[in-house]
């Protein structure tokens, strides 16, 4: 934005994106409606299709939340329904200072493995903690009050599986895809760099469960053929595609009114779903929220936007204006700057580039 002001100051005020019928996001909200008011059969299409509502009000009866009556649905429990409006994904984790017992804050369940895992710096409303020990079990964080000299970044192992292809789009060696995925992160360490120089001063092993997330995505595939005809060496290919990716996470927020944080991607040079090289951005919520979706919808524009962002950033082989990325599980590395390029140039030279949607 800083590069290309246009980007934000010329473009016209977008609707913001959700997806109402996530099973995720509207079975509680079912849940919280037949508290309020039993649920009647007339009342299904103010969710969504009917049809699939029907599925998810059968699944809650399954589970024990609703029971039916001849009036309707009806909530089970004493207790009223409740919603987490921060996240989702397991119940937050408390802050808690060892010393006094004293609750400064709360994480969500998911952010906790990266933000406040066992010897992690954590920021909490402008003053340093340093995390003494993560309970997951207790979804509770004990810290204490230190400055030390450098900060910790989490390395994460990512894969991810395609579960079902919903759209696509090819031409040539080119594809653009949208479906469903699961993905499984885990934090397997994490890195004390010095404060000032980035410099690693050491690197600290965790033993952190797997997470695991259904949820929506939008991904891209390129032949080996067409990358070889383009110039770009095999080994190179990874490096290209991972900074790629990278670069495509930091644009579509310009194009899915969304965050970075919003957002996860995964790039290989051959993904065995897909059997080429194939950048994926996926929600980062269970189910999805759109964003990805939006992706697809906007795919040519936010891939020329994203190609146009590495190429007109001066840096000579990548910076966090172009193809870092400040959340990277595998330390920014490997990146290609000008693999990048050259990847976006081959998927742009298809007829994707000549696609209007949205």
């Amino acid at each position: 934005l800083v590069h290309h002001p246009q980007a934000l100051f010329g473009r016209p005020v977008e609707a913001t994106v959700l997806d109402p019928g996530n099973p995720y996001v509207l079975g509680p909200h079912l849940g919280c409606a037949a508290a309020e008011l039993p649920l009647t059969e007339a009342d299904l299409e103010l969710f969504g299709e009917p049809d699939a509502v029907r599925l998810l009000v059968a699944d809650l009866v399954r589970r024990g939340v609703l029971r039916t009556r001849p009036r309707g649905w009806f909530w089970t429990s004493r207790e009223r329904p409740a919603v987490d409006i921060r996240g989702t994904g397991g119940p937050p984790v408390r802050l808690v200072e060892t010393g006094t017992g004293r609750l400064l804050g709360t994480v969500d369940s998911a952010s906790a493995h990266t933000q406040a895992h066992t010897g992690a710096v954590h920021l909490h409303q402008g003053e340093s903690w340093l995390v003494d020990r993560l309970d997951l079990e207790e979804s509770v964080a004990l810290v204490h009050a230190e400055e030390p000299d450098y900060t910790t970044s989490a390395r994460e192992i990512t894969e991810l599986t395609v579960v079902e292809s919903l759209r696509t789009t090819a031409y040539g060696g080119v594809g653009l895809h949208f479906g469903s995925v699961d993905v499984t992160s885990q934090v397997v360490s994490f890195l004390r760099k010095r404060i000032g120089s980035g410099q690693v001063l050491g690197e600290q092993p965790l033993d952190l469960p797997p997470r695991e997330l259904r949820t929506k995505a939008v991904w891209y595939t390129v032949s080996a053929e067409l990358l070889t005809a383009a110039g770009l060496e095999w080994a190179d290919v990874p490096g290209a595609a991972h900074a790629a990716e990278h670069a495509a996470i930091g644009l579509l927020p310009l194009f899915a009114t969304c965050d970075r944080w919003d957002i996860g991607g995964v790039s290989t040079a051959q993904h065995p779903d897909t059997g080429t090289c194939t950048v994926f951005v996926y929600d980062g919520h269970p189910g999805g929220a759109g964003f990805a979706e939006q992706g697809f919808a906007r795919g040519a524009a936010w891939l020329r936007a994203t190609r146009e962002a590495i190429a007109s950033c001066e840096c000579p082989a990548g910076c966090p204006s172009c193809v870092q990325s400040p959340k990277c599980g595998n330390g920014n590395e490997p990146l290609d700057k000008r693999g990048a390029i050259t990847l976006l140039d081959v998927v742009l030279a298809s007829g994707l580039a000549r696609v209007k949607r949205g």
